[in-house]
């Protein structure tokens, strides 16, 4: 599986037909949807203006991919914090985690707000 900032660079790519650099947003939002594929994709098309032909705004793309990917690099870091975080506390004997679990850790089904998932309107208030 290629990464996704392999799949970044091919949306900022202009050489690559409009199709092939929409396939690779796609696949950036698989490695990486923190609302859910549907909800994230819905986000996105808004905030970025996704136009349904992509011809009429090619540069829609690489908006909406480099907001997802400043999105993913946030958390990133803070997953990195979170580590760090755990592993001071498994040195110091505690080893379950606190409950609730952050919402970072949480599977679709642990989420109090897991409708979502099954709503690409509806956004949660993170």
């Amino acid at each position: 599986m290629t990464s996704f900032l392999t799949h970044r660079a091919r949306v900022h790519d202009a050489q690559l037909p409009l199709h092939r650099r929409h396939s690779a947003l796609r696949t950036c939002l698989t490695v990486f949807a923190p609302y859910g594929l549907r909800a994230t994709y819905h986000h996105l098309t808004l905030s970025a203006a996704i136009p349904r032909r992509l011809e009429a705004d090619p540069d829609a793309l690489a908006r909406a991919v480099e907001e997802l990917h400043e999105a993913r690099v946030l958390w990133l870091v803070r997953a990195e914090e979170y580590a760090v975080q755990r592993r001071s506390e498994k040195q110091a004997g505690r080893r379950a985690v606190p409950n609730p679990r952050p919402w970072w850790l949480r599977s679709w089904w642990e989420s109090p707000e897991r409708a979502w998932f099954e709503d690409p309107f509806r956004h949660p208030s993170l």
